[in-house]
């Protein structure tokens, strides 16, 4: 079997780190979602309507997404986190006051 020095051992570490890290980057440029594709979440969870204020607020190497959207005598307060998942929704009758 063969051993490896400190140096050796130490250059493996920081090879598998760097790939680890590599991974995670590619892993969560991919599966985050645009804005495009959360305004589409957005209006899926309301049942359409016409989005009335949008907020994008960046976290790190993703976004979360804020919309109001008025569907008829209704309106949808919906947050969507970075991969698509829905964080907060509420909703209410009238005019929606922030």
């Amino acid at each position: 079997m063969k051993k490896f020095s400190k140096k050796g051992m130490i250059g493996i570490i920081v090879g598998a780190v760097v790939v680890i890290a590599a991974v995670a980057f590619i892993l969560i440029m991919t599966l985050r979602v645009s804005t495009g594709e959360a305004r589409d979440i957005a209006l899926k969870e309301s049942g359409g309507g016409d989005i009335v204020s949008e907020e994008v607020s960046s976290e790190g190497l993703w976004n979360e997404y804020g919309f109001v959207i008025e569907n008829g005598d209704r309106w949808y307060k919906i947050e969507i986190g970075g991969f698509g998942g829905i964080s907060e929704i509420e909703s209410g009758t009238g005019q929606y006051i922030d």
